[in-house]
C-alpha cells in the first residue's frame, strides 16, 4: 500500500476531547484544561514535561522520590496527590498540594505559562519507540474506544499529528529550543536507560545542591532507594495498579460529585462496559530502547524518515539519537 492509498483508507481513531485546537483524553474537561493552560507557576513547582509515552512516569517517579528522601507513594491516592497530572487535576485540589511538588504535564511549552520561577524537566524519546508505546497505551485505556484499532491506524494518525497533544515534532522542537534555559533540564529517555544512576544524580543536581548531596550522603542509601523504587520492576507492581484503580474503574458517587474528571471517567466506563471494550496490556510495559525498529514495517520506517526530514529540516534535534 503506497502513501496515497494509506491516506485514503478509513482510519480508525481513538476518542478524544478537543480543546484549543488540540486533542486530549476524552475524560478531560474544558474547565480544567483552561485552568492548566492559564496556570501561573510558582516557586516550588517542578514540571516534568513530555510528549505522551516518552518517559513521563519514570521521570516523575524519580523526581518524587528525590523530593521525599527515597520514599515511594504506596497507594493510588498518595500517588496522584504527590504527582498531580496538571491536565486532570481540578485547580482547587492542585493549589492545595504542598510545594515543592512534582507536576506531570503533556502540554507543550507554548501552551503553558512559562516562567523563571519553577523548574522544568523535559524528556524526549525517539519517535519510532514513542509511536509503538503510544499504540499500547491506547490499548490499555478502554476509554479511548480503540480496542479494534490497529498499529497501522495509530501510526498513520501519529505522522499526521492527529493524536493527543498534537504533532510529536511540534512538541519536541518547542522543548528542544528551551534546553539552554537556566531552569530547564533536557534529557532523553535513551540516556536515562543507559545510565539510571547518572540520570538520578543529574536530576537531583538540577533540583538543588541539597538534593544532590542528600542522595550521596550515608553511603548513597537514599540514592539506592531512588534507583530501587524507580525501577521498572517496582513500578510495574505499584504504579500500574494505581492507574488501573484510578482510570479503569467507576468512581464512588461522592468522589464524582467533587471531581469532573472522575465523573467523566465513570460515564465513559459505563459506556465501555455496554460496548464490550477491553483493556489489554499494561500502563508500564517493556521500558526498552529500539522496539520501533522491530515493529515498524519497511514502508512505515520510510514514512517516518520522510516525516522526520520534513519536520526537522531546520533543526539538529535528531542528533540526540545519532547513535541509534
Amino acid at each position: 500500500m503506497d502513501v496515497k492509498e494509506e491516506m485514503s483508507r478509513e482510519i480508525r481513531k481513538p476518542r478524544y476531547l478537543e480543546f484549543g485546537g488540540m486533542l486530549f483524553p476524552a475524560e478531560c474537561c474544558h474547565e480544567i484544561l483552561r485552568d492548566a493552560t492559564n496556570y501561573k507557576p510558582e516557586k516550588g513547582d517542578i514540571f516534568v514535561v513530555t510528549y505522551p509515552k516518552c518517559g513521563t512516569t519514570w521521570a516523575t517517579q524519580i523526581v518524587s522520590l528525590i523530593l521525599n528522601n527515597g520514599k515511594p507513594p504506596m497507594t493510588a491516592k498518595e500517588y496522584f496527590t504527590c504527582i498531580p497530572f496538571m491536565e486532570m487535576t481540578p485547580m482547587e485540589e492542585f493549589s492545595k498540594i504542598p510545594r515543592p511538588c512534582c507536576i506531570k504535564t503533556h502540554l507543550p511549552f507554548d501552551r503553558m505559562v512559562f516562567s523563571a520561577e519553577p523548574k522544568y524537566i523535559y524528556v524526549a524519546r525517539h519517535p519510532a519507540d514513542c509511536v509503538v508505546s503510544y499504540y499500547h497505551h491506547l490499548q490499555f485505556f478502554p476509554t479511548y474506544f480503540f480496542s479494534n484499532g490497529t498499529f497501522d491506524d495509530l501510526f498513520e494518525l501519529f505522522v499526521r499529528g492527529e493524536v493527543e497533544n498534537g504533532d510529536y515534532f511540534d512538541h519536541l522542537l518547542d522543548g528542544y529550543s528551551r534546553r539552554k534555559e537556566p531552569n530547564v533540564l533536557f534529557l532523553t529517555y535513551e540516556s536515562m536507560i543507559a545510565d539510571p544512576r547518572e540520570a538520578c544524580l543529574k536530576i537531583a543536581h538540577f533540583l538543588g545542591e541539597e538534593y544532590y548531596k542528600n542522595l550521596l550522603n550515608n553511603d548513597e542509601i537514599i540514592l539506592q532507594k531512588v534507583l530501587k523504587y524507580s525501577s521498572l520492576e517496582f513500578m510495574k507492581s505499584t504504579v500500574n495498579e494505581f492507574w488501573k484503580e484510578q482510570f479503569i474503574s467507576i468512581a464512588p458517587e461522592e468522589d464524582q460529585k467533587s471531581n469532573p474528571i472522575l465523573r467523566n471517567l465513570s460515564r465513559l466506563m459505563k459506556e465501555v462496559m455496554e460496548k464490550g471494550e477491553i483493556s489489554e496490556g499494561k500502563f508500564i510495559r517493556k521500558g526498552i530502547v529500539g522496539e520501533g525498529k522491530v515493529v515498524l514495517s519497511e514502508k512505515q520506517r520510510q514514512r517516518l524518515r520522510n516525516y522526520i526530514l520534513e519536520k526537522t529540516a531546520h533543526s539538529d534535534v535528531m542528533s540526540l539519537w545519532k547513535d541509534l
